[in-house]
């Protein structure tokens, strides 16, 4: 019987921490009007320890906020997405062909390729 208690009592503490991807969902879905309602974005990389969690989880959840369109890893598509922190401080070489078209809650900025 206590461990039904402790077991319970923890469910609850799990249940009412906050979850870090709800903001990260809320501040990708903000970049969907400004997309069209198909098609592949690019998502820039973090231009130093892009291998992390925290990188991986940030492009999880602009995947799933953006669905259905389809968030690739790369700079090439129309659409660019920078999350905060993505860029290289002091200008990034990646970021050449495209314009600032919009910056979101969170610092997370949208680009579009400057079509000749």
């Amino acid at each position: 019987m206590a461990w039904c208690l402790v077991a319970a009592f923890s469910a609850f503490q799990f249940s009412r921490a906050p979850d870090p991807t709800d903001d990260l969902d809320a501040e990708f879905s903000a970049l969907a009007e400004h997309l069209p309602p198909r098609g592949l974005v690019g998502f820039l990389d973090r231009y130093a320890d892009g291998g992390t969690d925290d990188a991986a989880r940030t492009w999880f959840v602009a995947q799933y906020a953006l669905a259905p369109r389809v968030v690739v890893s790369r700079v090439g598509p129309e659409f660019l997405i920078v999350a905060s922190g993505a860029a290289k401080p002091g200008g990034d070489p990646r970021l050449d062909g495209y314009i600032h078209i919009e910056t979101v809650a969170g610092g997370h900025r949208l680009y579009r390729r400057n079509l000749p």
